[in-house]
């Protein structure tokens, strides 16, 4: 699925940023928004293919996380607790 702007976007776009300007940033963290323009940071493209996980720009291959996904915290999958009555002969 690709993300590509209404004609109500269109009259509101700003002027793309610099390829890498946005990388450079200190302390920045690039995601991909839905329902938000997004700027490619490797060719300032705005065509996306969205997955489940991630965003891989259309145009360059550039891929950015899904901002729901980055702002969850990580859990571990399974989690193993060893009881007392488990003993190791030894």
């Amino acid at each position: 699925m690709t993300h590509q702007p209404d004609a109500t976007e269109w009259c509101a776009i700003p002027a793309p940023p610099p390829a890498g300007h946005l990388a450079i940033a200190a302390h920045y963290a690039l995601n991909y928004h839905p329902g938000t323009l997004n700027y490619c940071p490797g060719c300032a493209g705005t065509h996306w293919l969205i997955g489940r996980v991630m965003a891989q720009c259309a145009r360059c291959d550039t891929a950015l996380p899904l901002a729901q996904v980055a702002e969850t915290p990580v859990r571990p999958l399974f989690v193993s607790h060893a009881t007392r009555t488990i003993r190791r002969s030894g």
